[in-house]
């Protein structure tokens, strides 16, 4: 069986204008994550809404951007636009890969504190196919979208397999 999750890259249009790209990438990211409740294991997911920019809830701008660690101000990243649609599918379709046989690495999942905090758990979904994650926060009745991102760095996608084999068992 192939792979049965459809994954499509939003791609931006020849000639089209970075609002308007991110315009589109917005209602993508609004129909799949705020208009639709979307829930992994059987709990809800949601999006970080406040402080809304440009009438674009804050969880859109922590999926297309990253922070800078010196500045900490928060570094448009092109390459995370095209890849929102695949961040409700992994979320909610992630068990299809264990029923796969196309040869690709399947999606992988684990949790583990965040920053060495026992009390702050992330569940993190990694596809290494396209070298793409996707980071939740448990909360109480709920996992906050903490962001979403292609993973770029050669040394960042060691760390993380490190990481799984240490906590995926």
């Amino acid at each position: 069986m192939s792979c049965e999750i459809d994954f499509k890259t939003l791609d931006r249009k020849k000639d089209e204008i970075l609002k308007d790209y991110h315009n589109r990438a917005y209602l993508v990211f609004k129909d799949d994550l705020i208009k639709q409740e979307i829930k992994f294991n059987g709990i809800p997911v949601k999006v970080r809404e406040i402080p809304i920019e440009d009438n674009k809830v804050q969880g859109f701008f922590h999926v297309i951007s990253e922070q800078d660690k010196r500045s900490k101000i928060r570094l448009y990243k092109e390459e995370r636009v095209k890849y929102i649609p695949f961040i409700s599918k992994m979320i909610t379709e992630f068990e299809k890969c264990k029923h796969c046989t196309e040869d690709c690495p399947k999606i992988k999942i684990w949790t583990a504190p965040y920053l060495g905090k026992n009390s702050i758990l992330r569940t993190k979904i990694f596809f290494e196919k396209y070298d793409y994650i996707v980071i939740l926060e448990k909360r109480n009745n709920y996992y906050q979208l903490v962001t979403a991102y292609v993973v770029d760095r050669k040394d960042r996608r060691e760390d993380l397999l490190k990481e799984y084999t240490k906590y995926s068992s």
